[in-house]
């Protein structure tokens, strides 16, 4: 997704930054903004939901619903490109992130146990390899892996 270039990337679109408000979602701090791949954004969220789902096992039927229905969401409303073209980029760099939140300069503080670092490590270097081009197909491999432990 490097070169491509878009449109205005937020660069750190999570659930912490994301309000709910009357009108809409409003996104908090924007000083990783860049001109770029809006698949981006969409992937780095998605990241997000499913490793919350190794930190809160318990609700992780709900953290992929909530992956279902952003993914859902953010591709009904693209109109810039084809739909499969971004889920495509989006697929593609989702593995990635996966991985770069356990091992990378940035990991996420909620996952700890070498145990749990360990699925996530499996599941995204499974997905790295496959090349996946549907978030569906994501999800299901995200979801065969926590059936796993």
């Amino acid at each position: 997704t490097l070169a491509t270039r878009l449109a205005l990337v937020h660069g750190d679109v999570s659930p912490k930054n994301i309000l709910v408000g009357a009108r809409g979602p409003i996104f908090l701090d924007a000083e990783c903004a860049w001109f770029g791949d809006p698949a981006f954004d969409l992937a780095f969220c998605l990241n997000h939901l499913l490793l919350k789902c190794i930190w809160v096992p318990a609700c992780a039927d709900r953290f992929l619903a909530a992956y279902d229905a952003l993914k859902d969401a953010y591709l009904e409303r693209v109109t810039w490109e084809q739909v499969d073209t971004i889920e495509q980029r989006t697929a593609r760099l989702l593995p990635a992130l996966l991985l770069g939140r356990i091992d990378g300069k940035s990991p996420v503080e909620y996952i700890v146990a070498e145990s749990d670092k360990a699925v996530v490590r499996e599941a995204a270097t499974t997905l790295i390899v496959s090349r996946p081009t549907s978030l569906a197909e994501i999800r299901d491999a995200w979801a065969r892996h926590l059936r796993r432990d």
